[in-house]
């Protein structure tokens, strides 16, 4: 028996078997990856449609949330894409037949883009004239911006309800005429103008009382509103004017905004993150927002989110990646200030006295 050699052949025998394992190792690297760039990718944008359901000739909204360290906003001024700028929203200029090949299917209104540090939200607005899919074109934001940008976004389709298909219906029926006794047409007519008569009596005798009480809600409820709305924006511009550290900013604006929600909605935000803070609007509201107030509170959802990375991103790894100036939990030249004025806009626009609501109170 022959045992000399094998402490010798040892180490082969490991190398071989580490060699033989790494084309597995590989096999299993390279499924992974395409895995996590999908959902890297995925977690880059966001698209919401406002209404969720839409019918042929309604006024939808399409809104795109992604991320990128490009400054669109300056490549759009100097390039002239720019039709107005108002409220820290800038309105490109679609005037010259961007959208013409989507006439037949729908027509775009405007699109606009607001930013916030290096997230940019892009919001297009359209009437549908077919039911079914509706598919969008690519938004090159080079053409859009008159600048050099290879950056192209894809919209999901959308789909155009059909309300004469929701009702069953697909033409217009005449009324049927009641069917009658003979020589019954005149009690029904009499009793018919009786019940009006009373109908009139009682509403004289309650309309005084019931206007009157209505009125003294609606009052109290709009000036508590009011009050709520310009103590947060006097808050705002002082916390502005106090500077400090970036952390304590994004911790002093969220105290005044939450403070602000809990009354605007009567419920408490104080438990609701950041990326809840929509979800939980269109809870307390049954889902009643229009579309500019939708806009609002997205808008101070994706503040909620900013001002979060500022006070607790801070000597995490993702805060140190290059460049600095991209990636550091620190607000950028001038951010504070467009921060507050986004801030104001989005109040402004969730205070506004809707034309729909006025007999029924404010949302």
């Amino acid at each position: 028996m022959r045992c000399g050699p094998f402490p010798r052949t040892l180490p082969a025998v490991k190398a071989l078997s580490a060699v033989k394992s790494l084309p597995a190792v590989l096999v299993l690297f390279m499924f992974l990856l395409p895995l996590a760039a999908q959902d890297s990718a995925q977690a880059s944008f966001k698209q919401t449609l406002v209404p969720k359901e839409i019918y042929v000739g309604d006024t939808a909204q399409l809104s795109y949330v992604f991320q990128s360290k490009i400054d669109f906003y300056s490549l759009a001024r100097q390039g002239g894409g720019v039709s107005k700028m108002e409220g820290g929203i800038l309105y490109f200029d679609i005037s010259g037949g961007y959208f013409r090949q989507m006439e037949a299917d729908c027509t775009v209104i405007q699109l606009s883009m607001r930013q916030v540090g290096m997230t940019y939200t892009i919001v297009l607005d359209f009437i549908p004239w077919r039911p079914g899919r509706l598919e969008f074109i690519p938004l090159d934001m080079g053409k859009l911006c008159h600048a050099n940008s290879d950056r192209i976004i894809t919209l999901e389709p959308v789909e155009v309800l059909s309300l004469s298909e929701k009702l069953g219906a697909s033409s217009l029926r005449p009324p049927a005429s009641p069917l009658l006794l003979p020589g019954t047409n005149y009690i029904v007519w009499t009793l018919i103008m009786l019940s009006v008569a009373l109908l009139v009596l009682f509403a004289i005798l309650a309309m005084n009382f019931s206007a009157a009480l209505k009125t003294a809600i609606l009052l109290k409820e709009r000036m508590g509103y009011r009050r709520n709305a310009a103590h947060t924006k006097r808050r705002l511009k002082g916390l502005l004017k106090a500077g400090g550290t970036d952390m304590n900013f994004a911790q002093g604006w969220q105290k005044i905004m939450r403070d602000y929600m809990d009354y605007r909605f009567s419920m408490s935000f104080r438990s609701v993150t950041a990326k809840d803070m929509y979800r939980t609007v269109s809870l307390a509201t049954g889902d009643m927002l229009d579309i500019e107030q939708e806009n609002a509170v997205l808008s101070i959802q994706s503040l909620f989110i900013r001002t979060d990375y500022i006070r607790y991103a801070k000597d995490s790894p993702d805060s140190q990646k290059l460049p600095l100036q991209d990636h550091e939990a620190a607000f950028a030249p001038e951010e504070r200030e467009t921060l507050v004025e986004l801030s104001l806009v989005d109040i402004g626009e969730l205070e506004k006295e809707r034309e729909e609501f006025k007999n029924y109170g404010r949302i």
